[in-house]
């Protein structure tokens, strides 16, 4: 990511880092989706790569003996998601970088409500790809807008950062190039992006690394 662009998304959610959690349950439409994939896909002992965690508020709940670790750019974002599951891991980083091997493989991999800021779909899904174990699940969330490939996020808190759009035939070549295995596919509404007053959709996917 442009190191401008990175400082611009970090400020701005560092700015309301405490305030993030009840403005996210009242514009979001994806928690419940993402809920039930870890429902079904988190087992007792495994490894959970929450990309994009913010303050945590996916992966806070999940059973002690679950290993978790959150990434993101934001590192107030970070100390929240860290105050919330003491237990956790957090790490600030930004997808389109590997990930460190040092940070061993992961069973399950969430990245939904952060690819908005993805320039680099098939670069970022080859990361998320060389994290997991094999057999491991992912749940991915992309900005599936049918009308235009890249709108303004917000030109208030973020002039000049762009919201990235792929179309579903985009996100599917990313992902069997980065050798993921698509598993299920929805488009679902994701957030009300309140300044423009639209709602905001992804390309819901569930994934498996073979």
């Amino acid at each position: 990511m442009d190191l401008s662009e990175s400082a611009a998304i970090r400020a701005y959610y560092d700015d309301f880092a405490d305030h993030y959690v009840p403005g996210w349950r009242s514009l979001q439409f994806y928690g419940p989706l993402v809920a039930d994939f870890l429902l079904r896909a988190v087992t007792p002992g495994c490894r959970v790569l929450d990309v994009g965690c913010g303050p945590g508020q996916l992966t806070r709940d999940l059973a002690p003996g679950v290993e978790v670790t959150g990434t993101d750019l934001s590192p107030r974002m970070l100390a929240e998601a860290r105050r919330e599951r003491p237990g956790g891991r957090y790490e600030q980083h930004d997808f389109h970088d590997p990930f460190p091997a040092g940070w061993g493989r992961f069973d399950v991999v969430v990245a939904v409500g952060c690819l908005e800021f993805c320039r680099d779909l098939p670069g970022t899904l080859a990361n998320l790809a060389a994290a997991c174990a094999p057999g491991a699940r992912l749940l991915v969330g992309v900005v599936e807008d049918r009308e235009t490939a890249r709108r303004p996020f917000s030109e208030d808190g973020l002039p000049g950062v762009g919201m990235n759009a792929y179309s579903a035939t985009a996100q599917l070549a990313a992902v069997t190039a980065a050798g993921l295995s698509p598993w299920s596919y929805r488009f679902v509404p994701a957030w009300r992006h309140e300044e423009y007053s639209y709602v905001v959709r992804y390309g819901l996917w569930e994934l498996r690394r073979d």
